[in-house]
């Protein structure tokens, strides 16, 4: 059994039948990061007992086999890197933020306990965009993140290091987060699937915030099949996160499992690039290959097409400018989650702590204005009357898309996750052309899957992902037609290629690069 691309399924057949342990995943998995992190920045931090757990988990791996039902937890010996914002009560909390290094939780986030009780081990916490606050995956603790599959891009962001990962096959499934554009950024720059849920369903407490009107915490892997597997377990109330404890939630939690049948999906028109200016051939590029892939859903009979668009002011840049409203929340959110019970040990309280720590944070993650801006407790906060505006015009928002559903009868929207390429490793601070606004105000769930006709800038082809915009609470609706749109479009290609040739030439480290890439689990 090939560590490489190896999914949640194949690993546990591959348990019941004795023909590989968790240890031996695990193993491999830390020589796949000993060879190739070093050129990727993918990680922060590994964790040091995950060959401890491993091994305990191959004991009740035992005991279970020994049972007549055989039936391993879900997760059970999964190693799974999370984005480090995740609360972890063995390993520090950073955002990727350098003032923050040192700050530890008292416990793992809830998600994070409930990854575990399902089995999981949590090999590793990924680089960010500091303090997840753009979309380039580059911070003061651990640099800047590289793309595996062109190693002169980025891998978007902000969950970045978890995208480039998982895509370099350092993980069996990871988790990000999500405020904007940040599972799905990486997942369509990287070649992986990122799901951001339907508001509500996936709690978020014991995570760093940026914005509670639009933070979300989600699964991200190679495979649909690996990510629903992940939000199954994810899924779930939290008196700590009040947003999960709804009654619709409670009527979608009885929901797991859909009938396959044809879906009527809306071409959103409107979020395809313009193909004008210097960025023309990119942007056509990014049509062709999106509008190609819809259609051969449509050819296997998978979804019939209407081509739709929506009112001028729900443009991305019109959104950002007049309804995102993570400027106002940043600060508030922050200062609460860094003063809260959770928190055993942190070297800052406040935004403007950590703003005042000599080299604490990489003025080139944030734009410096953007980062001023924040610090202007009088202007940007929840007591502003243009707070207040921008919130009626998140509910305008809904209504919109909800219309455009209805008129049309519409079981999603798909568009290309960025409309240009992921930028190129330089002095730009964020990734333009980036469409995941409309799950991020709404609160709808999204999946951003890998369209296999990238481009032929690299080796390999600079990535491109297909994003499918869902009803709310409809998530396993989603989570279906993504998979069936994965079946037909065979998209995921692994980059082992360009990571061998990245490795440092000396005898000891093309051994040990040899050995990761060939390894195989008996």
């Amino acid at each position: 059994m090939h560590i490489r691309e190896l999914t949640i399924a194949r690993f546990h057949d591959a348990l019941r039948a004795g023909q590989t342990t968790c240890h031996a995943v695990t193993a491999a998995y830390l020589r796949r990061i000993s060879a190739y992190d070093p050129v990727l920045k993918a990680l922060i931090c590994v964790n040091k007992n995950a060959l401890d757990a491993a091994r305990q988990k191959d004991v009740e791996t035992a005991a279970i086999l020994a049972r007549n039902d055989r039936k391993l937890p879900p997760l059970h010996g999964v190693p799974l890197i999370l984005k480090d914002t995740y609360g972890t009560k063995d390993m520090p909390t950073t955002a990727g933020c350098r003032a923050l290094s040192s700050l530890q939780t008292k416990d793992d986030a809830f998600v994070v306990r409930k990854l575990r009780v399902a089995g999981a081990i949590i090999l590793a916490k990924a680089n960010l965009h500091e303090l997840s606050m753009q979309g380039i995956t580059v911070s003061s603790l651990g640099g800047q993140t590289r793309n595996p599959y062109d190693l002169s891009r980025t891998p978007g962001g902000s969950s970045g290091g978890t995208a480039a990962a998982l895509a370099a096959n350092l993980g069996l499934g990871g988790c990000g987060g999500d405020t904007m554009n940040s599972l799905r950024s990486p997942a369509s720059a990287c070649a992986i699937v990122g799901f951001r849920p339907t508001a509500g369903q996936v709690s978020r407490s014991g995570t760093v915030p940026v914005a509670h009107t639009q933070d979300a915490v989600g699964p991200m892997a190679r495979t649909v099949q690996d990510v629903r597997v992940l939000f199954e377990v994810m899924r779930g109330e939290d008196p700590a996160d009040p947003i999960t404890l709804s009654a619709e939630r409670d009527a979608a939690a009885a929901t797991t499992t859909t009938p396959r049948r044809r879906y009527r999906i809306g071409v959103l028109d409107t979020y395809f690039g313009q193909e004008s200016g210097s960025d023309k051939a990119e942007i056509s590029t990014v049509n062709k290959t999106v509008l190609h892939a819809l259609d051969k859903g449509r050819q296997h009979g998978l979804v019939e097409l209407v081509h739709v668009s929506l009112p001028a002011d729900c443009d991305v840049a019109s959104l950002l400018a007049s309804t995102d409203v993570q400027s106002y929340e940043f600060r508030e959110a922050i200062d609460s989650f860094l003063q809260s019970d959770f928190i055993q040990h942190t070297p800052h309280k406040t935004l403007e702590s950590i703003s005042r720590h000599e080299g604490g944070y990489l003025r080139e993650a944030m734009s410096q204005s953007f980062f001023e801006t924040l610090l202007q407790s009088d202007t940007f906060n929840t007591s502003s009357p243009e707070y207040g505006v921008r919130l009626r015009r998140i509910a305008k928002l809904k209504e919109s898309l909800a219309d455009c559903f209805r008129r049309f009868g519409l079981d999603a929207l798909a568009y290309p996750h960025q409309r240009v390429l992921v930028s190129r490793i330089g002095p730009m601070n964020n990734q333009p052309g980036r469409n995941g606004i409309l799950a991020a105000l709404t609160g709808r769930p999204a999946i951003c899957i890998p369209d296999p006709d990238s481009t032929s800038d690299s080796a390999l082809g600079v990535p491109i992902g297909l994003e499918f915009l869902g009803q709310p609470w409809k998530d396993f609706e989603l989570l279906d037609l993504a998979e069936r749109f994965e079946e037909v479009l065979q998209a995921r290609k692994d980059p082992e290629e360009v990571l061998r040739s990245a490795v440092p030439a000396t005898a000891a480290e093309a051994a040990a690069a040899a050995a990761a890439a060939a390894e195989v689990l008996a």
